[in-house]
């Protein structure tokens, strides 16, 4: 089974002192350009699954819009792997664009010294909800499994009825993924106040900067967070859960948030 995140090919398996050709597939990496009224904004590597949706979520995370309402249009061109989005204000493109550690080489135009307002929220979890909402998206992360070499972010609402993800992307790099999550809140009309980010890859300084950006009082990690991430998620309210297994993780802020089963 191949879909656009993934491409087939045959490669050779080495067993022991046997080798044989393996029919499988990689993720796929593509370019991707998004423009801006016409002008050209930034050109990120990606996984070509929900293309709009990253393109509006790096918006929304970058400060540049706060909602559907700003947008005119949405133009996809699939052979050129471009996005046109029109909005109906003009923007001051930013001039400094920030590398960030994105193994895809992500990009952001947010300053990290700007502080944003702490996220309130009541919402806590169970260590059994913890490790229940990892196991529900990794079994989720169906292009990891079939292909690898993907990260995947998901919202999931705790306490949830029936599956607790809300919603899930996968892509070559972590803050796409994110990224994808905050473009598709966006045209569902899903709040995301409310829920707890899932992540596979490891929360540093920009993906706490988004997760702040998108309201999100909790992100559990099945990695670690960074130094600079953890400073600024104890200064923003939120909960960092990294080393996520089975029966253990780790909390690194937001200690309350966590608590004992009823």
């Amino acid at each position: 089974m191949t879909d656009a995140g993934s491409h087939p090919l045959t490669y050779t398996g080495y067993y022991d002192a046997e080798r044989r050709p393996v029919r499988g597939v990689v993720p796929v990496e593509k370019s991707l350009v998004i423009y801006v009224n016409s002008e050209p904004l930034v050109s990120l590597a990606c996984t070509p699954t929900h293309i709009e949706e990253l393109a509006l979520g790096f918006l929304f995370n970058e400060g540049l819009i706060e909602g559907l309402d700003e947008i005119e249009a949405v133009d996809l061109c699939d052979q050129e792997l471009r996005v046109d989005v029109w909005l109906h204000h003009d923007i001051e493109t930013p001039q400094l664009r920030t590398i960030t550690s994105g193994c895809s080489g992500g990009a952001t135009f947010e300053d990290m010294s700007s502080l944003h307002h702490r996220v309130r929220s009541s919402l806590c979890v169970t260590p059994p909800q913890v490790t229940q909402l990892m196991e529900e998206f990794e079994q989720a992360s169906a292009l990891y499994r079939r292909a690898g070499g993907v990260h995947g972010a998901a919202l999931a609402e705790v306490g949830a009825v029936s599956t607790p993800l809300l919603c899930l992307a996968e892509d070559i790099g972590r803050h796409n993924a994110l990224d994808k999550i905050a473009g598709i809140c966006l045209r569902q009309g899903y709040s995301t106040g409310g829920c707890v980010l899932l992540t596979s890859g490891r929360i540093s300084s920009e993906m706490v900067n988004k997760t702040v950006r998108m309201g999100v009082p909790i992100a559990i990690s099945r990695t670690s967070p960074t130094s600079l991430s953890v400073q600024l998620a104890q200064e923003w309210g939120v909960t960092l859960i990294g080393y996520t297994r089975r029966h253990s993780f780790r909390v690194y802020t937001g200690a309350e948030r966590v608590v004992a089963p009823k």
